[in-house]
């Protein structure tokens, strides 16, 4: 989702104050000796119940990401060793308009990207995208990034994200996954588009020696919307999702923008066949076609991190709060009052920097860009940052981030 012809800006406004984060550590129960007991003429072992219950625990234990691999550092961490040849730290600073998109540019700057073409296994098309497979036998990270809303799979904006791949010998796949999300029935998170976008990932994994524990997908804006697709089909093939500023909810976000100058809700209801009012059929396709219809089943296997610029008016911030919260327990997310709030007075209530693990953390790519740190959640395998921004991707931090999650 981007404003053609406007650059948004990153601009420092609200300061938070510092608050004191309290962690509670906890123990799992001590299994007790088998006991057994009669009911209604059926031997019942608890032991071997609660056996059950601890195995569980641990598995959603291990789920839990190490602090070293969260979003941001520890005080005093080393520099992690990767390049990023990329002189660019936000997607807006990149030249030219958001929604550019030529081969000649991709080229100028990453002369190995291939540019092919996939046959879809849901129709006769072929799916353009770009392509760069590393040279050699040995295993490498796969890194799968999607266009935004208004564009394909040529958007100059990602051509960082290109270099990085090929400066630290990662595989990259670019899919077009049917183009612009112009309207057309085939755009905008269909059927098609999912498939197209499997086809993708299965191309690369086929066509590169891929590190099967290390493929990430990456996404800004409309691309996270379908990153968030993807994933939620396939939580456990990517051992990392970044999603920046994505559109959740293609209902409240028609609403937002019905209206306004921009073509977004026009380009959701020619996609969803009509204005999505309640009980109409547009209405149920849209629903269908929003990552909050599918994101819920991958809750707690998802490793995720959603960011989100806290004044950004493309797509309202609540977008990322109410997929945050579709991901985590109930008793970790936020109310709809601390929502309302957030996107109301754009800053952080003070109940929520209380639980803010920034506190604590260092964040050098995001204080490089001007985009500070204001609230960092983490629940199970997602977190949640927003930061000090508009609508906006930072290179940097996703990336890193990335680099350090690896499947088991």
């Amino acid at each position: 989702m981007e404003r053609i012809g406007h650059r948004s800006r990153i601009c420092p406004r609200f300061p938070v104050a510092s608050r004191t984060l309290i962690v509670e550590s906890r123990t799992l129960p001590t299994p007790q000796p088998l006991a057994r007991w009669r009911v209604g003429g059926l031997a019942l072992a608890a032991g071997a119940a609660l056996a059950l219950v601890v195995a569980g625990m641990a598995e959603a234990q291990a789920r839990e990401p190490d602090s070293e691999r969260l979003m941001g550092q520890e005080a005093e961490a080393g520099e992690s060793g990767l390049e990023h040849p990329s002189e660019y730290l936000v997607v807006t600073d990149f030249p030219g308009e958001l929604t550019d998109a030529d081969l000649a540019t991709w080229q100028e700057h990453v002369p190995d990207i291939q540019d092919v073409e996939i046959p879809s296994s849901a129709d006769d098309y072929q799916q353009p995208a770009l392509f760069y497979a590393p040279e050699g036998e040995e295993e490498r990270p796969l890194l799968m990034v999607l266009h935004s809303w208004s564009t394909d799979y040529q958007q100059n904006i990602d051509i960082p994200l290109a270099e990085f791949a090929v400066a630290n010998d990662w595989a990259f796949i670019h899919p077009d996954f049917r183009g612009a999300n112009d309207g057309r029935p085939e755009s905008t998170a269909s059927e098609l588009v999912i498939s197209d976008m499997e086809d993708a990932l299965e191309y690369a994994r086929e066509n590169a020696s891929v590190d099967e524990s290390r493929i990430y997908l990456l996404g800004y804006s409309g691309g996270a919307m379908n990153a968030l697709h993807l994933a939620s089909r396939q939580p456990d093939t990517f051992a990392g999702v970044a999603a920046w500023v994505p559109v959740y909810d293609l209902v409240s976000w028609h609403a937002w923008h019905e209206g306004s100058a921009e073509d977004y809700a026009e380009q959701i209801e020619g996609a969803c066949g009509g204005v999505p009012e309640e009980g109409s059929e547009a209405h149920d396709e849209c629903v269908q076609r929003s990552p909050k219809a599918h994101v819920p089943d991958a809750a707690g296997e998802m490793r995720v991190v959603i960011a989100h610029g806290i004044h950004d008016d493309l797509v309202p911030v609540d977008q990322a709060l109410h997929a945050y919260n579709d991901l985590v327990e109930e008793e970790t997310r936020l109310s709809q009052e601390q929502i309302e709030a957030i996107e109301e007075n754009r800053e952080v209530p003070d109940e929520l920097v209380e639980r803010s693990l920034h506190q604590e953390r260092e964040y050098p790519h995001f204080d490089a860009a001007e985009a500070s740190v204001l609230l960092h959640l983490q629940s199970g395998p997602a977190e949640l940052v927003l930061f000090d921004g508009e609508h906006d991707m930072l290179y940097r931090p996703g990336l890193e981030w990335l680099a350090k999650q690896e499947r088991e």
